[in-house]
């Protein structure tokens, strides 16, 4: 992309992309609730957990920790609904006319949203939603929704409201680049570290998903008696 297209998506004029929230219901029809203003920003938090393999006696060291497994990403994003004042050249987003034509116009949509997070007799269990804008497309459950009404009308009816979101998940993009390259037997030799609480097996389900590959690892550490390791040395894990 040039510097000249890349500006004038930024500060240039032409049709603005817009971010959508939909989810599939139980029948398996898309639904979507309508994001009215684009966010101004949004987080996304990854983390990982790893676990120590220390040999007895000895001080804990990055280098004797493997990772244990990866949690499950978290988006955070606010949103703004208005309908307090009338904006000339606003392009209204596809679905949100029918929550204005109604009584409730913002408490509807909030109520929407809360539903997703619901069990109901059409949904068994909470809703997966895709949060899409750009290039980004977060796929997850709402796990947190924060609704502060900010305005209100003569009758008391919210005209005004700020939604602050979270869903945990992750990108599509990632999940399709998982789901091309899942986890298979391990292609390299890889050095651990066991303490006195785990055996053999359990090195062998954590590295091969597969506890009778102790075997091979016994057999390339030279060890006769899976029960009598030593804890101070670093074992072997072959690739399989």
């Amino acid at each position: 992309m040039s510097t000249d297209t890349r500006q004038k998506l930024i500060y240039g004029d032409g049709t603005l992309q817009r971010a959508r929230l939909s989810y599939q219901t139980q029948n398996g029809k898309k639904a979507t609730i309508p994001v009215q203003f684009n966010p101004t920003e949004y987080t996304i938090s990854r983390s990982v957990k790893f676990k120590s393999h220390n040999g007895q006696g000895e001080e804990a060291h990055p280098k004797n920790t493997q990772a244990s497994g990866s949690e499950l990403a978290h988006l955070r994003v606010s949103l703004i609904l208005d309908t307090s004042t009338e904006l000339t050249e606003y392009q209204m987003p596809k679905g949100l006319s029918k929550y204005l034509d109604s009584s409730g116009e913002l408490t509807d949509i909030c109520r929407d949203l809360g539903m997703i997070m619901k069990r109901t007799a059409e949904n068994h269990e909470p809703s997966l939603v895709i949060f899409e804008w750009g290039s980004m497309a977060f796929y997850g459950h709402v796990t947190s929704l924060s609704v502060s009404y900010q305005m209100f009308n003569r009758n008391g009816m919210p005209v005004r409201a700020r939604l602050d979101m979270e869903l945990e998940g992750e990108d599509k993009k990632i999940l399709n680049e998982i789901g091309a390259n899942p986890h298979e037997s391990p292609d390299r030799t890889k050095y651990r570290r066991i303490n006195q609480k785990e055996e053999l097996w359990m090195l062998a389900d954590e590295e091969y998903h597969d506890p009778s590959g102790w075997r091979a690892i016994a057999r390339e550490n030279g060890i006769l008696n899976p029960r009598k390791i030593d804890y101070t040395k670093r074992l072997k894990v072959p690739a399989l």
